[in-house]
């Protein structure tokens, strides 16, 4: 392949690592400064001559601090000018499978260019990928009301990424036609606002939305509570809101740390802030889903099976049944506080609420999500039971993201690697069969692989979830009486 490719806004020039080609840094939209800080993401403009795409571009500015903004390494200094693409190539590469990384982090850390989103894997498998980057917390999901702010900045800056592929992915080698979006945590949720949103339509043909958070794409009420403690810690009022367009990210991030440290103690259970529902997401995704916004769309849904256990550590959900409580009583379900106690019984208290945690921002709404695409699409389902050593050391089960490094085939290194320890070959062993099913399913809709065999598909009746462990194995409607209970709780409306 031609390391030069011509794009619809000009000439980029990439590089050859071994038999893999990279194109680092292309432009997928105008950059979000200036007047477009707090404006959806604008068209990229086109330039002259080759534009040389050959190193990783500044991640977006980082906000909020606490335990899990201090376990990101950032690659570089982040910068407001962010709204860049890295494409990873087979060799010899035509009409290629395409496969899109959105990455995580509680919508207000997180980077494309992380060495674990390094995806050469799949181009060695003869499938092109792509990640980008996306605008955090104040600067991409915040729901600011007044002149000169739009909302859903980060999802438009997804839904641009996602036009840039679908007019540009061919002179690659790619198969505008047969394009999978996967996403983990913040991703995730991002991929189930894709699955709703109209202007998304067309773009993609598979989605993959590991431990997303569809009901994080909340009403304004959430936004309303959040921005409280955003504009409380910067001495203004919502009447200022207009200061924002002229603060610099240092400042704004002194907001955004209040939203991320205080959010869950002030309002225990509820979402940190995300996209909000309006014209770009008209209502919940299970919602859409049911009126098929996606119709069409093949869906492999996943989730950990212990998500709440990382979250607990950190305290950032409730932890108690008095948590419980005032999370209930603030929607007006506290009568139901006694039947949670007895669905989630036989498990000590600090057990019963993470999974509680667990089931209230991941398991219930992908449940919601999977059975409303099942009248308009194929869908399966997985849930990630593996536990590496240091989160088995840690008490914290097979917990949230876990499930990253092995379905991208990458191999996190560091102190803060939750493998550390973990044996090489158990490692390996459940990469081939994550990684192996999102290889198939990128190339033909269908994750059944060598390494896990038939996939069932999950369907209204049978809701069959296929395990993925040392051993692999099929469930059928696991904790029926858990999502009996969850299906018509909707909390922080």
């Amino acid at each position: 392949m031609n390391l030069t490719v011509q794009t619809k806004c000009g000439a980029v020039e990439g590089f050859a690592d071994g038999a893999v080609r990279k194109w680092f840094g292309i432009p997928f939209a105008q950059s979000p400064v200036g007047e477009l800080r707090f404006k959806r993401a604008r068209p990229c403009e086109p330039w002259e001559g080759v534009r040389e795409c050959k190193k990783m571009s500044p991640p977006p500015i980082q906000f909020g601090g606490g335990p899990m903004a201090e376990m990101m390494m950032l690659s570089q200094t982040p910068s407001e000018d962010c709204l860049y693409l890295n494409v990873f190539a087979p060799e010899k590469a035509e009409k290629a499978p395409v496969f899109v990384w959105i990455y995580g982090g509680a919508n207000h850390i997180g980077e494309a260019s992380s060495p674990d989103y390094e995806l050469s894997g799949f181009a060695r498998e003869g499938i092109i990928a792509v990640t980008f980057n996306y605008r955090l917390g104040p600067l991409g999901f915040y729901h600011f009301k007044g002149e000169g702010f739009e909302s859903n900045c980060a999802v438009s800056d997804m839904i641009a990424a996602l036009r840039w592929v679908h007019e540009n992915i061919e002179a690659f080698g790619g198969d505008a036609g047969n394009v999978t979006i996967c996403g983990e945590s913040a991703g995730g949720t991002g991929v189930y606002c894709l699955l709703s949103a109209p202007s998304a339509r067309g773009y993609f043909q598979k989605a993959i939305p590991m431990s997303g958070l569809a009901g994080n794409a909340t009403t304004e009420r959430t936004h309303e509570l959040n921005n409280k403690l955003f504009f409380d810690a910067l001495g203004i009022t919502p009447e200022e809101v207009g200061n924002l367009k002229t603060m610099t990210t240092d400042e704004l991030n002194r907001g955004a740390t209040a939203v991320m440290s205080q959010h869950n103690n002030a309002h225990q259970g509820i979402f940190l802030t995300g996209p909000v529902i309006d014209d770009l997401i008209p209502d919940h995704p299970w919602k859409m889903l049911e009126k098929g916004s996606a119709a069409g769309v093949k869906t492999l849904v996943g989730t950990c099976r212990d998500e709440g256990g990382l979250f607990t550590m950190v305290g950032l959900v409730p932890r108690t049944w008095e948590d419980v409580r005032a999370c209930l009583a603030f929607s007006g379900e506290e009568g139901k506080l006694d039947r949670f106690k007895e669905v989630y019984g036989g498990m000590p208290e600090k057990e019963a609420v993470t999974a509680f945690d667990t089931d209230r921002m991941f398991w219930a709404d992908a449940t919601r999500c999977a059975l409303a695409q099942t009248a308009h699409a194929t869908v399966y389902a997985y849930r990630f039971d593996f536990c590496p050593a240091m989160c088995a050391q840690m008490g914290i089960g097979a917990t949230h993201s876990m499930d990253v490094a092995p379905g991208l085939d990458t191999y996190p290194a560091g102190p803060m690697s939750f493998y550390n320890g973990t044996p090489k070959e158990l490692e390996e062993d459940i990469h081939r069969k994550l990684h192996g099913a999102f290889v198939a399913f990128a190339r033909t809709g269908d994750p059944s692989c060598d390494a896990v065999g038939k996939w069932e598909p999950y369907t209204a009746d049978s809701r069959a979830v296929v395990v993925i462990d040392t051993e692999v194995k099929t469930l059928h409607d696991p904790f029926r009486e858990r999502f009996e209970l969850w299906k018509d709780i909707y909390l922080y409306e």
